[in-house]
């Protein structure tokens, strides 16, 4: 990945972190599923340069092979509505001493939950439906890794899109996905 631009959180006391990250990354996933290609990949990439422990940080950092893609993303203008509570730099070069990459993917847990809770229903006797989505959040919210609260847009539903972060020694050239995540794409850290 050639290009970048970084797109900070000003969360306040009337709008907190979470959701400024929940609808700031809903509204780019809408614009990516915008471009997707018919294998669902997008010419974009995603990283959180300030993740850390239970948190992806205030940043968001989007990046394309092409200086052309990111101007035609028009992040200024589609993220309009936001813009008291965020800001967007201008398209940058990535440096060109960079020793360290790192890959974000989404990690699911044992896939969605409320499709697991009408299987448990099924099999087991007596089992609501609200007990059953109620048991298997629980064992959602053991895992550690930090997430952004998403609503899907087909169903309603409410789903924790978590993040996994692995550090790489090269750069891997891999697809992502309407989330800007990929399992194999490694981008610089910087």
């Amino acid at each position: 990945m050639k290009y970048y631009q970084d797109i900070t959180l000003l969360p306040d006391t009337e709008i907190p972190l979470h959701f400024l990250l929940s609808k700031v990354f809903s509204q780019i996933h809408l614009e990516f599923a915008e471009v997707k290609n018919r294998e669902g990949n997008i010419p974009y990439a995603l990283s959180f340069p300030e993740y850390g422990e239970n948190t992806l940080g205030t940043k968001l950092r989007i990046f394309s092979n092409e200086k052309a893609e990111l101007e035609k993303l028009d992040l200024r203008i589609k993220l309009s509505k936001f813009e008291d509570y965020i800001h967007i730099t201008r398209i940058r070069d990535v440096p060109t001493n960079v020793k360290e990459y790192e890959i974000f993917s989404r990690y699911q847990v044992d896939g969605s939950v409320h499709q697991k809770a009408n299987q448990y229903v099924k099999r087991h006797d007596g089992v609501t439906y609200e007990e059953a989505v109620k048991f298997l959040q629980q064992k959602v919210s053991k895992t550690k890794l930090p997430y952004i609260q998403m609503i899907s847009l087909s169903n309603r539903n409410h789903f924790r899109l978590f993040v996994k972060r692995t550090t790489v020694n090269s750069p891997l050239q891999g697809e992502c996905g309407s989330y800007g995540l990929s399992l194999q794409c490694a981008i610089p850290k910087f």
